[in-house]
C-alpha cells in the first residue's frame, strides 16, 4: 500500500489540491458563518493595520444626546428664555418645530447642506412647519427613508418606510434619502450602496420563494425595475458638490473609513439655542457651519443607533459622515471581480503544489509555505492601503495552506513509511544501527564509506568446542540450538545500543561508538554490560536445555576492547561491507581466545577496565604480552557490576598480584592459597599464580622481568 501510494503521490496530492480549489468556490464553504466572520475579520484587520486618518473639514456633526433630553448642562433660566429648549423637554418624538428652528439655525449660520439623520415616519406636530422649512430649503437639506423586514403571506419582504405625509409638499421629494446601511452576515458594516430599488433590495432578502427572486433579477437585468432610490449619504454629497463621482450599483463599494468612533466629535444640539453658547466658540456666531455639510443624528444609546464597524462600534450618523467624507474625496475601496477571485486562489494552488512537487527538502517545503503566507498578508496588505482595493483572503489562503500542508505532511509520512519499511529489510542483513545511520545520518555515513578512525569499543564471543559439536551433533538440531542462541545473544547487543557487526561461524562480533557514540564512557559501559547479560543468558538457556537431549550445554568466551579503529566500507563492489578494522578489533579477538587459557569467560582490555571501573567490579588477571605485541597489555576478569559489593577476598587478591609483580614470590604465594580457600578451593588464577610464584621462586626472573605473561598463540 505504502509502496503504491508513493508511485502516485504527485498524482495524490495534485488531485486533492483540485478537489480544495474547487471547495473554496462552492456556496456550501463560503456561506458557512465561521468562512465569513473570517473574511470579515481579515479585512478588518487591514483597516486598523492601516490606521487611522483625520476627519473631512467640510463636514460637522451635531448630535442628539442624553443631555438634549434632560438639559442638565443648561440653567433653568437658560431654558426658560428659549422657546425651542422647552420643546426639547417634551417626551420623545420631539415636535417638529425644534427641527425646523434647527434648519433656520444652521442655514442661518450658511451651511451649505443639512442631513437629518431621521425618517420622521410618524406625524407630530409641528409637522407644518417642518414641512414648509423642507420645501424653503429643499437643495440645501436631505432626511431619510429605510426599509424595513416585514413577513407576507408567503416569504419575507421589505418594506420601504418613507416620511409621513405631511412632511413632503409638492416639490420637496428631492429632500429624501435613503438611511438604510447593510452590515455583512456578523453585523459589521463594511460597504455601502449608494442606488437601489426595493426589487433589488427584496431579491437579496435570505427565505426568499427563489421563484420570486428569478423574477425579481430579470426585471432589474432588463432595466424594468432602475436603481431609484439614492442613499441620502450620495444624496448629501451631491447637493454639496455636483461632480461627485458615483460608484456603479452593481459593485459593492467598501467604506474608506478615516476612523474610529469619535473621528467626527458632535456639538450638543441645546447649544446651538443658547445666546452666549452660540456666539462662543465652537459655534462662533454659526461660523463653524459655514458653507459645510451639517449632519444632525442621534448620538445617545437610548436610540439604539450603534453599529459595528471595523474601528469598532460608532453611531450611525458618523458612519454617515464618514461616509460623505470618502464621497467627497472620490476615495472607496473597491473588491474584485469573480474572475479574478478564482484566477486568484488558483494561482495559489499552484504555488502550493510547486513548493510540495518541487522542492525536496521539508524544512524547505515549510519555510517557502510560510513565507508565500507572510507575503501575500503584505501584498493584500498593500493593496488595501495604496491601491484601495480589497482583495479576498480566505480563498487563496484556503487553497494555499490545506494542499500545501497536505501535501508536506502527506510526502513526509510516506517518507517515513519509506524508511521504516527499507529500515526492516535492511535490518535483515546489516545491524540496525547502519541500517540507522544509512537512512537517517547520510552525511556521516557517507563520510564512514570512505574510512575514518574512531575510538570504538569492540566485543567478540565465541562457542567453546563447537567445532567439535558439529562432527557429532544432528545438523538440523544444531543449527535450530544455534538459532536460539544468537536469539538471545544478539538481542542483547541490540538493547545495549550496540552494533552487530558480523557472525564469523559461531563468533559474534558487536561495536559500540562505531555509527553513533554518545560518549566513550558510555560506549564502554554499554559493551561490558552486554558481556555481563550475556553471561546471565546463557546460564538460563543451559538450564532450559538441560532436560533436553539435543541440546547440549554451551560454554563461551568473551573479550572485550576499546581502542582506535578504522569503520568504513570494504569490500568488492558487487559485495560491500560495513565494518572496524584495527589492532583495536584484533585485541578483542586475542582476548577472547584467551578466555581458553585462562578458563575465564570474560576478559576485558586495560582501557575498557579504565572507563568502566566505577559501574563494574573486575579481578586482575595479569599483565599479558600477545604474540606480535612488544608491550604487554592489563587483563582483568569481569565479576559483576556495582549493583553489588565486592567479594572479601578481592582486595587480598589484588595485593598478591602486587606482591608477585614486586618479586616477593613467597608472600604472594602465601596471599594466593590463602585467597584460593575463601574462594572455595578451586580457583584457576590463584593456582596459576600459586605455581608460578614456586617456580620463581626455585629460579628467580633476570633482572628486565616485568610481570607479564607471554601468550604465544593469537
Amino acid at each position: 500500500m505504502v509502496k503504491y501510494l508513493s508511485q502516485y503521490s504527485r498524482w495524490i496530492i495534485a488531485v486533492f489540491g483540485l478537489l480544495i480549489f474547487g471547495l473554496s468556490q462552492t456556496k456550501w464553504l463560503t456561506d458557512e458563518p465561521y468562512w465569513q466572520k473570517t473574511e470579515g475579520s481579515l479585512i478588518d484587520r487591514r483597516y486598523v493595520l492601516r490606521g487611522e486618518r483625520g476627519p473631512d473639514p467640510n463636514i460637522v456633526l451635531v448630535g442628539l444626546g442624553t443631555s438634549a433630553f434632560q438639559l442638565d448642562t443648561l440653567s433653568s433660566n437658560e431654558i426658560a428664555t428659549s422657546p425651542i429648549l422647552q420643546l426639547m423637554q417634551q417626551p420623545w418624538p420631539w415636535d417638529r418645530r425644534v427641527y425646523a428652528a434647527v434648519l433656520e439655525k444652521l442655514m442661518s449660520g450658511d451651511a451649505k447642506v443639512v442631513m437629518f439623520d431621521f425618517v420622521f415616519a410618524s406625524e407630530t406636530d409641528g409637522d407644518d412647519e417642518f414641512a414648509k422649512d423642507l420645501l424653503k430649503y429643499k437643495d440645501h437639506v436631505v432626511i431619510g427613508e429605510m426599509f424595513q423586514d416585514e413577513k407576507g403571506l408567503d416569504n419575507q419582504t421589505k418594506r420601504l418606510t418613507e416620511p409621513n405625509s405631511r412632511l413632503l409638499l409638492p416639490g420637496s421629494d428631492s429632500v429624501v434619502g435613503l438611511v438604510t446601511t447593510w452590515p455583512d452576515s456578523d453585523d459589521v458594516t463594511r460597504w455601502a450602496r449608494y442606488r437601489t430599488s426595493v426589487e433589488r433590495e427584496t431579491s437579496e432578502m435570505p427565505g426568499i420563494n427563489s421563484g420570486v427572486v428569478e423574477t425579481l433579477k430579470a426585471d432589474i437585468a432588463s432595466g424594468h425595475a432602475p436603481d431609484n432610490l439614492i442613499h441620502l449619504t450620495l444624496l448629501t454629497a451631491e447637493k454639496f458638490n455636483e461632480k461627485v463621482v458615483v460608484p456603479s450599483p452593481e459593485q459593492f463599494k467598501f467604506i474608506d473609513f478615516q476612523g474610529g468612533g469619535g473621528t467626527y466629535r458632535p456639538l450638543p444640539i441645546e447649544n446651538m439655542f443658547v445666546d452666549e453658547l452660540w456666539k462662543a466658540p465652537p459655534f462662533n456666531g454659526g461660523l463653524v457651519f459655514s458653507n459645510k455639510i451639517v449632519i444632525v443624528g442621534p448620538m445617545a444609546e437610548i436610540f439604539h443607533d450603534v453599529q459595528s464597524t471595523p474601528f469598532g462600534d460608532m453611531p450611525g450618523a458618523e458612519i454617515h459622515a464618514q461616509t460623505i467624507a470618502a464621497l467627497l474625496s472620490h476615495s472607496w475601496l473597491t473588491g474584485t471581480s469573480p474572475r479574478f477571485n478564482i484566477a486568484l486562489a488558483l494561482l495559489m494552488l499552484c504555488l502550493a503544489l510547486g513548493i510540495c512537487l518541487c522542492i525536496d527538502s521539508a524544512p524547505w517545503k515549510i519555510s517557502l509555505l510560510a513565507g508565500s503566507v507572510v507575503v501575500f498578508f503584505v501584498m493584500c496588505q498593500i493593496a488595501f492601503k495604496y491601491y484601495k482595493l480589497v482583495l479576498p483572503m480566505p480563498q487563496p489562503l484556503f487553497c494555499l495552506i490545506v494542499p500545501g500542508a497536505f501535501g508536506i505532511v502527506f510526502q513526509y509520512a510516506l517518507e517515513q513509511f519509506e524508511r521504516l519499511r527499507y529500515r526492516n529489510v535492511l535490518g535483515r542483513y546489516v545491524s540496525e544501527n547502519v541500517a540507522k545511520a544509512v537512512l537517517e545520518d547520510k552525511r556521516s555515513f557517507e563520510e564512514s564509506l570512505r574510512g575514518q578512525k574512531k575510538p570504538v569499543t569492540i566485543l567478540f564471543s565465541d562457542i567453546r568446542g563447537f567445532t567439535s559439536m558439529t562432527e557429532t551433533a544432528d545438523a538440523d538440531k544444531l543449527v535450530a540450538q544455534l538459532n536460539e542462541y544468537f536469539l538471545e545473544m544478539v538481542g542483547t547487543v541490540l538493547k545495549e545500543g550496540g552494533t552487530l557487526q558480523k557472525f564469523i561461524g559461531d563468533a559474534i562480533m558487536a561495536a559500540w561508538g562505531d555509527t553513533h557514540s554518545e560518549s566513550l564512557e558510555t560506549d564502554a559501559q554499554r559493551a561490558v554490560s552486554a558481556a555481563l547479560q550475556m553471561r546471565g543468558a546463557l546460564a538460563k538457556l543451559n538450564e532450559r536445555w538441560k532436560n533436553e537431549k539435543d541440546r547440549p550445554k554451551l560454554a563461551i568466551g568473551i573479550g572485550v576492547n576499546h581502542g582506535e579503529v578504522i569503520v568504513g566500507n570494504i569490500g568488492h563492489p558487487q559485495r560491500m561491507e560495513f565494518t572496524v578494522l584495527g589492532d583495536g578489533v584484533n585485541l578483542a579477538a586475542r582476548l577472547e581466545s584467551s578466555t581458553k587459557q585462562f578458563h575465564a569467560d570474560i576478559l576485558i582490555g586495560e582501557q575498557t577496565e579504565k572507563l568502566t571501573r566505577e559501574k563494574f567490579i573486575f579481578r586482575s588477571v595479569g599483565a599479558i604480552a600477545f604474540k606480535g605485541k612488544t608491550k604487554p597489555i592489563e587483563v582483568f576478569f569481569l565479576l559483576g557490576d556495582r549493583s553489588q559489593s565486592a567479594p572479601m577476598w578481592l582486595k587480598k587478591y589484588q595485593n598478591a598480584v602486587q606482591l608477585y609483580r614486586g618479586r616477593k614470590f613467597a608472600e604472594a604465594a602465601v596471599q594466593f592459597e590463602d585467597v584460593r580457600t575463601q574462594i572455595g578451593g578451586d580457583d584457576y588464577l590463584c593456582e596459576m599464580y600459586i605455581e608460578r610464584c614456586k617456580a620463581c621462586v626455585e629460579e628467580p626472573p633476570p633482572a628486565d622481568w616485568d610481570g607479564s605473561f607471554k601468550l604465544t598463540e593469537k
